[in-house]
């Protein structure tokens, strides 16, 4: 497969900003310029919130001489959100990916070149998982759907289920018809949503998982937006079930301004310092609850325990970075998810137990 050129992804009204903006160009002045030590913090379990005490203690976060394949990461060195989730003890490790390097550590959709930039008006279709599965999986929307096709390729090899997938840049699937992208009008957003949701429904998945909810853009905490919930119907009412993954949070300061978690590390932050009070970022409950009671085969899925703890969202966990940029959690971090996504995705689908 002809791999895509590596754009990195950046924020807007539905996730994304064209290559070229000005925390591109800061992120590789930094990356030439500062030294590969800085502070970070060795995440525990025994404290109430991770980042408190342990971020007092600076470590050594990775070498750029170090190549990491964070693909094999020691899930017993590198728990990510196994720490959270389970308890897992957390060793002192210099994290990974290190604070350089973490914004290469793409989804494989990406690599692979099976997403559509903010240019190319197609639809490219990428198949992982169990190839010769008799049931599908379509991963659809905007960038932040894309990050679980790491998740859910382990998934699909492990419980036999092939995953297409239907990805554009800051396209999440919405019957928006004036979409924008950082805040400009983004009309081939809207083309491609209604010609993906046909594509879909012709190749008949039994299941579309998609993101379910996503940041207010002037208030704290998050959202279902109608326009979401009108594709959903789309889909259930061609027999088709949703599973719906509440969006991780968008790091942010004080002020509300975006939190760049990588170049925060590399300017000396920490777990503590670069991380994002829960409440500013999250609304206390997950907000397509209300939609999943009123639908039987739309699948509500909330993994935000697994990025955060009851009142902090830290910026590392477990000895993983938690995101890539701005706002996509890395790749390495989304595979210390994946157990929890399988263990909650299973039984809702009825497609296998957890013991």
């Amino acid at each position: 497969m002809a791999a895509q050129k590596r754009i990195r992804h950046g924020g807007s009204r539905f996730g994304d900003a064209p290559p070229g903006t000005e925390v591109q160009r800061r992120r590789r002045v930094w990356a030439r310029c500062l030294s590969a030590m800085m502070a970070v913090v060795m995440i525990t379990t025994a404290a109430v919130w991770i980042g408190t005490e342990a971020a007092k203690n600076p470590v050594e976060v990775g070498s750029g001489d170090v190549k990491v394949t964070t693909t094999a990461l020691n899930p017993v060195d590198y728990p990510g959100a196994r720490a959270l989730l389970y308890g897992a003890q957390v060793r002192p490790r210099p994290v990974q990916p290190n604070a350089f390097d973490v914004f290469k550590d793409f989804p494989e959709t990406s690599t692979d070149g099976f997403m559509s930039d903010f240019k190319d008006p197609a639809i490219h279709v990428g198949r992982y998982g169990d190839l010769r599965a008799k049931r599908t999986i379509a991963l659809a929307g905007g960038s932040h759907a894309e990050m679980w096709i790491t998740a859910l390729n382990t998934l699909g090899k492990r419980h036999g289920f092939k995953v297409t997938t239907y990805l554009k840049m800051g396209c999440p699937l919405s019957a928006d018809p004036n979409p924008t992208v950082v805040g400009k009008p983004y009309p081939q957003c809207a083309d491609w949503n209604r010609r993906v949701w046909a594509r879909i429904i012709k190749d008949k998945p039994d299941v579309v998982f998609t993101t379910s909810t996503r940041p207010r853009d002037r208030a704290t905490g998050d959202w279902t937006p109608p326009d979401y919930v009108q594709v959903y119907d789309k889909f259930l009412r061609a027999g088709i079930q949703v599973v719906g993954v509440r969006d991780s949070p968008w790091p942010k300061y004080p002020n509300g301004r975006t939190l760049d978690t990588p170049i925060c590390l590399q300017k000396g932050g920490n777990a503590q310092t670069c991380g994002t009070p829960r409440a500013r970022v999250l609304s206390p409950t997950d907000p397509a609850a209300p939609m999943a009671k009123a639908r039987r085969n739309f699948h509500q899925i909330d993994l935000t325990r697994g990025i955060c703890t009851a009142t902090f969202c830290p910026a590392i966990v477990g000895n993983i970075i938690v995101y890539k940029d701005w706002h996509h959690l890395s790749a390495s971090y989304i595979r210390s998810l994946t157990d929890e996504l399988g263990n909650r995705m299973g039984p809702a689908l009825r497609w296998w137990s957890v013991r």
